[in-house]
C-alpha cells in the first residue's frame, strides 16, 4: 500500500501535468490524435517518402483543420485518398517503362520512325520523330492491345477522384454543421 505522503505527492504532481493552458498549446496538441489513426507506417509503401506522406498530412491538417472524432474519421481518409491518387501517375511511368523495356528487348521489333509515312511529310520528317515518342507511342499500343493495364490505372484513378470528392464534401458539410452549432 502507498503511504499517505505519497498519495499526496502523486495527487500534486497531477495538477501540475494537466495539459497545455494556453490557445496555441491546444492547438498544437489538437492533432495529437491524428497521429496515431494516420500514421505514414500505414499508408507509405515501399519507395515512398514518409516526409512527403507527413508534409501532406500536416498541410492537408492547417487547411481543414477538423475537429472531433467524426470530422477526423473522414479527414484521415481524405488523406488516404489523396496520397493514393499520387501514386497514380508513379504507376503509369512504370508501366510505360516496363513496356518500353521489353520492346527493347525483342529481337524481332520492326523499326520506328523511320517506316512513318505520310503526304503530309516532308523529306527526312520522320527522323524527326522522338525516339522517345515513339517508343511511348509502341508501349501504349502494346499494353491496349495486351494487358490494359493503362486502362484500369484510369479507373481507378477515377473512383480515387470521386471519393476524394466525396470525403471533402463530408469533411466540409460535418465543419459548416458544427459551426452552426450542430442544427
Amino acid at each position: 500500500m502507498s503511504s499517505k505522503k505519497k498519495i499526496r505527492a502523486n495527487r500534486l504532481n497531477a495538477l501540475k501535468s494537466t495539459g497545455p493552458k494556453s490557445v496555441s498549446g491546444k492547438q498544437i496538441v489538437s492533432g495529437n490524435a491524428l497521429s496515431h489513426g494516420l500514421t505514414a507506417e500505414k499508408h507509405v509503401i515501399i519507395g515512398e517518402s514518409i516526409e512527403e506522406f507527413n508534409t501532406l498530412k500536416d498541410s492537408m491538417f492547417k487547411t481543414y483543420r477538423p475537429r472531433g472524432a467524426y470530422e477526423e474519421e473522414i479527414f484521415i481518409k481524405l488523406v488516404e485518398f489523396l496520397w493514393r491518387l499520387r501514386r497514380v501517375g508513379l504507376i503509369e511511368t512504370g508501366i510505360f517503362g516496363n513496356e518500353i523495356l521489353e520492346y527493347d528487348k525483342d529481337k524481332y521489333k520492326p523499326t520506328l520512325s523511320s517506316n512513318i509515312s505520310h503526304p503530309d511529310f516532308k523529306r527526312g520528317d520522320q527522323n524527326k520523330v522522338l525516339k522517345n515518342q515513339s517508343l511511348i507511342g509502341v508501349a501504349f499500343t502494346r499494353d491496349s492491345n495486351a494487358g490494359s493495364s493503362l486502362l484500369k490505372l484510369n479507373t481507378i484513378e477515377g473512383r480515387l477522384i470521386s471519393r476524394v470528392q466525396l470525403y471533402e464534401d463530408l469533411l466540409l458539410k460535418a465543419q459548416n454543421k458544427r459551426r452552426k452549432g450542430g442544427k
